[in-house]
């Protein structure tokens, strides 16, 4: 059994795990970063299957300009998602529904509240290896 996990309470099975991330979280589209964040959390999540990890910004952290769309889905576990598509400075829309929110998350997802992920097939998540002084960094010496 799991411990620190969400559950839906109506059913056991589906559950998610949230991790603040001490890492830096970069997010691509169109070879330019539309957020750059310290503060992510990634969303373990397991329902019919254990589905892919998303990745949350805060939306202090996006760059992008973000444009409501009508579209909308539900999750018995976070809630009702509202979907952004993404606008350029001369606000021609560069991707429609490419993020979304749960702007009033159940309680018990309380912590995705003003957080923004965006979908993994069209964009480039990069986790950044941490700052460590250059010992296990990647850095290579000569010696």
């Amino acid at each position: 059994m799991l411990d620190d996990v969400i559950r839906n309470p109506s059913n056991p099975d589906h559950f998610m795990q949230l991790d603040r991330l001490d890492q830096r979280v970069r997010v691509t589209f169109g070879g330019a970063d539309i957020a750059v964040s310290d503060r992510a959390i990634r969303l373990l999540e397991h329902g019919r299957r254990l589905y892919q990890p998303q990745y949350y910004i805060p939306t202090d952290d996006i760059a992008a300009i973000l444009v409501r769309s009508d579209k909308a889905t539900h999750c018995p576990l976070k809630g009702n998602a509202t979907y952004f598509g993404v606008q350029d400075d001369d606000g021609l829309m560069q991707a429609d529904n490419l993020a979304w929110s749960y702007m009033d998350p159940y309680d018990f997802a309380g912590q995705l509240s003003g957080l923004v992920a965006f979908d993994p097939q069209r964009v480039s998540i990069t986790v950044e290896a941490r700052e460590t002084n250059g010992v296990g960094s990647g850095e290579m010496s000569s010696a």
